[in-house]
């Protein structure tokens, strides 16, 4: 079986930032509290300034990081190298 090769989004990708735990997410109904939209080119590579967080109404806690910079997302394409993240309370 042939292994599978990661894609990655764009750069120019959109993305909704949640308010509550900092997850980034294509899609705006996957997160809890919309804190604003940008674009993976804003965030993907720069070092994330907080620990990985659950989802706060403990409703959406499927996540990824990225094992490079270490930020979080909801989507493994939007990460450059993701690995699927498991935190614990």
């Amino acid at each position: 079986m042939a292994e599978k090769k990661h894609v990655t989004a764009p750069p120019e990708t959109r993305v909704y930032i949640c308010a509550y735990c900092g997850v980034v997410s294509r899609d705006s109904d996957r997160i809890c509290k919309v804190q604003g939209m940008g674009t993976k080119a804003d965030w993907c590579g720069i070092k994330g300034t907080k620990p990985p967080a659950f989802c706060q109404n403990k409703t959406k806690s499927d996540r990824w990081q990225c094992r490079k910079c270490g930020q979080t997302a909801l989507n493994p394409e939007l990460l450059c190298e993701p690995e699927a993240l498991l935190i614990t309370e």
